[in-house]
């Protein structure tokens, strides 16, 4: 046991919010996707023998679209696989980094029963950290194996030649943000990424983005939700240069989080996305980005009923996706500057009109009416 576990006067597990953790993302997803639209489990149950089991983990619910867009290239390119996300197979990193080691190794290990039981080959993960968490815990085995998405799309894509079924050549010169010097694995990525993107009809992969102006990203929320206005436009003022200096189209992402932070600056002059939303275009099987769409919309009531179709699906009634749409897609601060959503700690957008507001039913019924 773990002295944060066995000292009385360390912290619990029970003292965290872990639950609140998971469900943040729940919400965050049922406003951007309807439950038909949710082509992967999040309950790990029934699983069936597959080839190659796609683990999603928890936080790349934040940006559905993603995951949309994932599963889709895996249909086109002719997969045996099953898509799996969710809490239930969470590599315990959230728990890890708050001090439960021994609570992240019992996740951990309970999530790799859960995902060998679907008998994979291959066991490919989405998200980088899952990749760490289960490459240093499992290692690479016959039973399980821990393996990058773009690694393996590079060999299936590879692996099919000619008979990949591209639809349209991107037209695109990019450069690829990366993390490098954190992890073994992460630092495997970025050539990985540049090596499936050259591969896309069209794209030029101009080199890796070298730049501290790349610091605002998913390690960085809480310096993003702090800024004002003059810090907003002057860290995108630095981003458009360095693209436009690099001879880039376009800034490419690996990860989901790097994706939602930074496109946050996207403007006219500054076009960021994530590789898999590039190999989806060219495939024909894009899904829209409503991340990205309610974000800029910055208005609670245009986000709910921009999103009504999908939070119906899911249930959820209209005071209670109002409540959701202030709690994660209105910015807080200056001139509508947006603010980080979660970032580890699942601060919430919107938190300060939360706080005042959270049980006001009149404030409910002003925003209603605009």
């Amino acid at each position: 046991m773990s002295s944060s576990t066995a000292d009385s006067t360390g912290p619990k597990v029970t003292d965290l919010t872990f639950a609140d953790f998971y469900r943040a993302m729940a919400e965050r997803e049922h406003l951007q996707v309807s439950r038909d639209e949710a082509t992967w489990s999040e309950d790990a149950g029934d699983p069936r023998p597959v080839k190659v089991l796609l683990n999603f983990g928890c936080n790349v619910r934040q940006t559905p679209h993603l995951q949309r867009e994932a599963v889709s290239v895996m249909q086109v390119l002719g997969v045996d696989f099953a898509a799996i996300a969710g809490q239930r197979t969470c590599c315990g990193k959230v728990y890890g980094g708050s001090g439960f080691p021994e609570m992240a190794d019992q996740v951990i290990q309970t999530s790799i029963q859960r995902m060998a039981a679907y008998e994979p080959q291959r066991t490919i993960q989405w998200c980088s950290a899952c990749e760490m968490q289960f490459s240093d815990v499992a290692g690479a085995t016959e039973k399980f194996t821990s393996e990058p998405l773009a690694g393996f799309l590079l060999e299936r894509i590879d692996e099919l030649g000619d008979s990949v079924p591209w639809q349209k050549p991107i037209d695109l010169k990019v450069v690829v943000h990366g993390h490098f010097g954190e992890h073994a694995v992460r630092d495997r990525h970025p050539k990985l990424a540049m090596e499936l993107l050259s591969r896309v009809p069209g794209v030029t992969p101009v080199g890796l983005a070298e730049t501290d102006a790349l610091d605002l990203c998913d390690n960085h929320g809480v310096e993003i939700a702090s800024i004002g206005s003059d810090q907003y436009r002057e860290a995108q003022a630095r981003l458009e240069r360095y693209i436009d200096e690099s001879g880039a189209d376009a800034l490419v992402t690996l990860y989901h989080g790097c994706t939602r932070e930074l496109g946050k600056f996207a403007s006219d002059q500054l076009t960021i996305r994530h590789y898999i939303s590039i190999l989806a275009e060219a495939l024909g099987v894009s899904a829209p980005d409503r991340f990205s769409e309610y974000w800029r919309l910055a208005d609670p009531v245009k986000v709910m009923e921009a999103s009504r179709a999908n939070w119906t699906s899911w249930g959820i009634s209209e005071e209670e996706a109002l409540r959701l749409a202030h709690k994660h897609f209105v910015p807080s601060y200056a001139e509508n500057i947006p603010q980080c959503p979660c970032n580890g700690d699942c601060s919430a957008t919107g938190a300060d009109w939360l706080d005042i507001h959270e049980r006001d039913e009149s404030a409910l019924e002003e925003a209603r009416r605009g």
